[in-house]
Parts: C-alpha cells; structure tokens; sequence
C-alpha cells in the first residue's frame, strides 16, 4: 500500500501510528465528498405503497433478493450517487449490477435519447435508418484491427446475446456442445441457463444438453494458484505459489482440466461448437483467471474444431482501466465477443460481434432477426455512451482509481482477520469475507448482510456475489473519483471494525437466531 494513501488514511483517522493501538471504530469518521447536485423534488408514490407493491405484484424471486431490511427508495441519481425519496445521498458502487459506466443522468447521453425521440423511435431494421449503421461502425472502431470481429448483431440484454453467441458457434461448426467454466455466470435464459453454473440460479429442472463446465481457474479457491497468478492488479493472494514472473503454473493445471474434460465428450476429437469465458469471473465476484490461462485454453478449444466466445458483459468498455475489452488484457482472439451492460449506461442494449465468416455460416442457417435490436432510440444510447467513455476519460479514470480502491482493500485485508481476499483491475473489483483467514470457510450470509447493512447506513452501496454470497461487488459508475475510493477505505474500515468489536448486531440478521 502507497505512503500517500496510508497517510491520507491516517490523516482521517482510519489508523493510528506507531506504536499507538489501532483505531476503533469510534475513531473512524467519515465524512463523504461535496458534490455539487440537488435532485429535483419527489412527488410519487410513498415507500409504503411502493413495498405493497413489490410484495404482491413483483416477481417474488426480486422481492425476496431485496438487500436491505431498511430499503432506500431511489428516485435520481447524478454521476457516481443515487439519491432516495428524501434527498439522501449514496455513494453507488454497484452501477446498476456494473451497468451505469458513463454515469447517472450523463447530459449528452440524455440528450441524445431525447433528441432520437423527438425524430423517430423505432422502425424495424428491415429498414434503412442512419442511427443503426452510425453506431455500428462506431462499435467496430472500438475493435482491434487484427481480431477479424467485424459483423455486429445488437439486440437487448447480456442473455440474448450469449444465446447469439451459441447459435453461432453451433450454425458455424455444426457442432452442439458448449463449454463454459464453473461458477461462471451468462444469463437466465431458457436456453442458456445450463451455461450459468452458480446454485443461485440453476433449476432442478433446467435443460442441460450439450452444455458442460470445466474447473473454475480461481487462484483463490481453486486447487491451483497464488501471490503470482493475477495479471496486472495489484491485489494477490495471500497464499503462495511457484509460479514466475513470466510463467503460470496454475494457467497450465487449469488448462490440463479443460483438455481432459474435452477428451471425455468428444470423441475422436469432433463434437465441439465453442467454449464460453468471462473476461474476469462478474457473479464470481471479479473472479480473476490465472495469467496466460486463457490463451492456452484457446489453443485446446481450436484444436477440438470449436470456436472461442469471450463474455464481456461486465468487462468491456474501458472498465479493466488498462484495456478496452477483457480479451486484450487477456491477449487472445475470440470467434466472438459478446457485451451489455455498461454498452448503454443504463439503457437496455447488448450485442455480439463476431466474424465474417461465422456471420456467413450464421445467416446460411437459418433466419436471424430481433425486433428492437438495434432500435433508433438504444442506437442513440449507446453512440452516446461510447462517446461519454472516451471524452470523460474514463477508461484512465478507472485505471486511477480503481488502483486507488485496491490499495485501500489491501490494507484493510491486512488489518481484519474476516478479509480472507481481495481483488480485482480497474473498476471491476471484490472483497471476499472469511470467519478467519486460518480457515477461509466463507462468511456465513447473515453476517455478511450485517456488514452490508451498516455499510449502506454510511452512504455506500455495494454488489453480492460469489458462490458463497460471501464477496462484495464493487462496480461502480467509471466517473467515480479518488475521493469517493478514500471515503468508501473509511466507511469500510469503521464498518469491519465495528464488526470485529462486536457492536455490529450480527444476530439481528442470522434467520435461525433464537427468539
């Protein structure tokens, strides 16, 4: 951890020095940043009504993942803050599930949808409309030259667009089998739910054929990995390993797994469509793969006849901070890429983008269409959206600051024993929770939502995750600043040591507590 950081900590009274005893967290106050907004009024529904509502008329599976058991009502947001029905002010660090990048309420990405409304707001793309082909060739200039991804389909959510991508991949080899990684996340659709292999979402009776997992490379959890194994973050794990600096080890045990579970489903070599990977693990919590692992999973998948589709759904858009998609950090070369989220700060927009020749294949099967793909209006949104990355800096801006949250999370792993990890790259980053660091058995979910609850009381808001439920999400809007990172180190700190105190009322939470 940098000396300007633990000093501007210390300066706050998140820690004491010397030989002096730690801070507790009576000591920590923190005091969120100035920002210059006032949301405008709000003349709606009452928070009562509102919860009516939700519990009898909302899909229950939303009502019962509610976070809170004292629920903000949010009615604005500006930039990197959300604000509730009374005017409170919140520090946003889970950006609508990683999904407002550019920020809340960005003036130019409104003022594009407003002015798209104002001329027209749907046509089907039968049609010829400019908003479309404007942004799609906008779209493919964000590509590297050599990847050879130059065919874009747009339609409406990260679902939609992995079901794409396994078309696809099927249409294109004439191969049915997909794999993908365990503990991965890809939708909830009918058809690629099997992909998604986290017990929260898979059902008893979901169709799983021709769909399989092979070993999560996780250098936390997993059987392999260490101090070596994250590329480029700042946050290792604690545990050690004989990897290089140069040379991954775990990479090369986790790429055996994916080969051998290939030997046992395709016979003679034949059978594969494509293999499915995250740019860095999104449910699994900022899951971050061994360095190399996937450029050597790429070869296993070309040599097996399928394709390589690269999931950056929560990844893309300059939010790794060094690099503007998932697969250039991980310097490979899918068949297809595909994105959500953060494409449209907010607005329901996705797309895959993949190769001419798979393109060809893909319309030689069957026909494709998607009624509101690349829709006037969503075309408009996301235009906008890159723009406001590219001239708010925000790629740079995650790269700044999100060294700066990871700094900070190093720290307080060092400081309190529950912190078993943390890690992460530019603004796409997690903190996993431990009864101790001896052990690593996860947190129990009571005390992590105890944690999470006196968190949001301090004004911040955070993500679950993990397969546990034992990991915090931390994906904020890409214009947060470095303010917002120290003030969230102090909320944080205040939090875990009241916690490790025991003034944290933990039990208020446990569903089995005695009465």
């Amino acid at each position: 951890m940098s000396g300007k950081l633990i000093q501007r900590l210390v300066t706050n009274g998140v820690r004491s020095l010397g030989t002096a005893a730690p801070a507790t967290s009576a000591d920590i106050n923190p005091v969120m940043p100035p920002f210059d907004y006032e949301p405008p009024k709000y003349e709606g529904i009452s928070k009562e009504e509102v919860k009516k509502i939700r519990a009898a008329h909302v899909n229950p599976a939303v009502h019962r993942q509610t976070f809170h058991k004292d629920q903000p009502l949010f009615v604005a947001g500006k930039g990197q803050y959300m604000y509730d029905e009374n005017g409170r002010r919140y520090l946003d660090l889970m950006g609508g599930i990683c999904t407002v990048s550019a920020g809340h309420a960005h003036d130019a990405v409104n003022a594009a949808i407003t002015d798209q409304m104002s001329r027209v707001s749907h046509t089907s793309n039968i049609f010829l409309h400019p908003k479309l082909h404007e942004y799609s060739q906008a779209m493919i200039d964000k590509i590297p030259k050599d990847s050879n991804l130059s065919v874009v389909y747009f339609c409406n959510s990260g679902s939609e667009a992995n079901d794409l991508a396994m078309l696809m991949a099927r249409a294109y080899t004439g191969y049915l089998n997909i794999v993908g990684l365990r503990k991965a996340y890809h939708g909830a659709s009918a058809s690629n739910i099997a992909l998604t292999a986290m017990p929260l979402y898979r059902h008893a009776n979901m169709p799983i054929t021709n769909i399989s997992q092979t070993m999560s490379p996780d250098p936390y959890r997993g059987l392999w990995g260490g101090s070596h194994c994250r590329d480029g973050s700042p946050c290792q794990t604690l545990r050690t390993c004989d990897c290089g600096p140069d040379v991954c080890n775990a990479a090369d045990m986790y790429a055996d797994q994916y080969r051998d579970h290939l030997l046992t489903m395709c016979p003679g070599g034949k059978g594969l469509a494509g293999f499915i990977g995250e740019g860095m693990g999104g449910m699994t919590a900022a899951m971050m793969q061994p360095k190399g692992f996937y450029q050597k999973a790429y070869e296993i998948t070309k040599s097996f006849g399928g394709v390589n589709i690269m999931d950056e759904v929560q990844t893309g858009f300059g939010r790794l901070g060094t690099h503007y998609w998932g697969f250039e950090y991980h310097g490979v070369r899918p068949d297809i890429i595909t994105a959500a989220k953060s494409i449209g700060n907010g607005f329901p927009l996705a797309m895959a983008i993949t190769t001419p020749e798979i393109a060809e294949a893909f319309a030689n099967s069957s026909l494709h269409f998607n009624t509101f793909g690349g829709n006037a209006i969503a075309s408009a949104a996301g235009h906008a959206t890159l723009k406001a990355i590219d001239d708010d800096g925000l790629m740079e801006n995650s790269r700044v600051v999100g060294n700066r949250f990871l700094e900070g999370f190093n720290y307080l792993r060092e400081k309190y024993d529950h912190v078993g990890d943390c890690r992460g790259k530019g603004l796409m980053m997690a903190m996993e929770f431990v009864e101790s660091k001896s052990t690593n058995t996860p947190l129990p979910l009571y005390k992590c939502n105890a944690i999470l609850e006196r968190t949001k009381d301090l004004g911040v808001l955070l993500g679950k995750g993990g397969l546990y439920v034992n990991c915090f999400r931390i994906q904020p809007p890409m214009c947060i600043s470095l303010e917002d990172a120290d003030f969230t180190i102090q909320v944080m700190d205040k939090v875990f040591a009241e916690y490790q105190e025991g003034i944290l009322d933990v039990e208020a939470f446990n569903p089995n507590a005695a009465k």
